[in-house]
């Protein structure tokens, strides 16, 4: 066994390796250079003044604290905090950061171990706690002051990022946003508007918790371009084209891909509604578009799966207003108030006009059946009978269902 001893504070080795520092500081900085590729993109200037200080600064504080036997007192650490947060709004990574600590007490000891006497051995090995326990009060005071920062960081993102899309979605100023956040908007996008079932979540499971990481599965699948507002019932997202200049030609195919993607990772039930927008401009439009997509599959029972508007657009198109809607919604006043009336048309033109299906499933008598019909066109001035009429009055029921009140 080892007897480690106590550092002696008037050891000669420990006053020649700080007057050493300054060359020291160099061999540090030049090992931070060839093991840690973050620092080579750092301003040279920056580089040469701070980052030198600091190594300086950490070299000296830990022979200091080496000479009173302890380890740093927070107060002492107020400078490399200072840095570390510098290091997390410069976007140097938290890896980096903690690995040039260990770069700078392997380099510094070795130094130390170089400058060395061989009588000076007893004071070198001495060094070895107190360079562990520097170490460990340093580096986790380092690293919770870049995470504390790299949160903070985040979240003004986040906020950046959701203003930002906001603006697109409303059709407000848009571009200060985007060139704060150095992101370049293109001119068309594809809108998607999700609709999600409930989250899945085991029996006793918190239905916050199961809400957070339903997003969050969401938020994976996403591409990295990708505007999002979305939360765990749904929301919109844009689908910039590739060239910011060009449409998105193929732009709902992607739509659809991603559509698919987001419903496997969801666990839940996902209808989204697709609209594409060719100029930034037209973007408020097409987000009313695809929710408008998206409420109509959903009234219409569709399953869930991805609709663009030619999967609704007689249904669309008729909810439209217009002389023509107001005419439609008119002609169907008169059956308002005979409820089986109005159901035997239904059943009538859902059973492709068949009387003898229609009648089954109405559990009346066919000539019953053909009774109904004939008021019917009596009282709304179509037959159900008739091709034309019956197209009218499919229409009229699309738009009494469908259409705004």
């Amino acid at each position: 066994m080892v007897d480690i001893p106590e550092p002696d504070p008037l050891a000669k080795l420990y006053q020649r390796a700080e007057a050493a520092i300054p060359r020291i500081a160099e061999d540090v900085l030049a090992a931070f250079f060839a093991r840690a590729a973050g620092y080579q993109q750092l301003p040279p200037q920056l580089v040469n003044r701070e980052i030198s200080a600091a190594i300086a600064l950490n070299l000296r504080l830990y022979l200091h604290c080496l000479r009173e036997r302890r380890p740093p007192r927070p107060e002492e650490l107020t400078e490399q905090i200072g840095a570390a947060i510098r290091r997390a709004q410069q976007g140097v990574p938290l890896e980096v950061v903690l690995g040039t600590y260990h770069i700078a007490a392997q380099v510094g000891w070795e130094a130390m171990a170089a400058l060395a006497e061989p009588a000076e051995l007893p004071e070198l090995l001495s060094s070895v706690p107190g360079l562990l326990g520097y170490l460990s009060v340093a580096v986790p005071a380092v690293a919770a002051s870049y995470l504390h920062e790299q949160q903070t960081l985040d979240a003004e993102h986040r906020e950046a990022r959701r203003a930002l899309v906001t603006a697109l979605l409303t059709g407000a100023p848009a571009e200060p946003l985007a060139e704060r956040l150095g992101i370049s908007l293109s001119e068309a996008h594809t809108v998607l508007h999700l609709r999600l079932g409930p989250p899945p979540q085991s029996d006793g499971a918190d239905p916050q918790l199961a809400a957070r990481t339903l997003v969050r599965r969401l938020q994976a699948e996403l591409p990295p371009h990708t505007l999002a507002a979305v939360n765990h019932t749904g929301g919109t997202l844009l689908l910039p084209a590739d060239d910011p200049a060009e449409a998105p030609a193929d732009g709902p195919a992607t739509a659809l891909a991603l559509s698919e993607r987001l419903h496997l990772a969801a666990g839940t039930t996902l209808l989204t509604g697709i609209a594409t927008a060719a100029t930034r401009a037209a973007i408020p439009a097409a987000v009313h578009q695809a929710t408008d997509i998206a409420d109509l599959a959903t009234r219409l029972g569709r399953p869930p799966g991805a609709y663009q508007l030619d999967d609704v657009l007689l249904e669309y198109q008729l909810c439209r207003p217009g002389p023509g809607r107001e005419r439609l919604n008119r002609i169907l006043d008169e059956l308002t108030q005979h409820q089986d009336l109005l159901w035997t048309l239904r059943v009538f033109l859902a059973s492709g006009h068949n009387r003898h299906r229609a009648a089954a499933e109405l559990h009346i008598h066919r000539n019953t059946l053909n009774h109904r019909l004939r008021r019917i066109a009596t009282l709304t001035g179509h037959s159900p009978a008739d091709p034309a009429g019956a197209r009218i009055l499919a229409a009229a029921l699309t738009v009494r269902d469908f259409a705004p009140r």
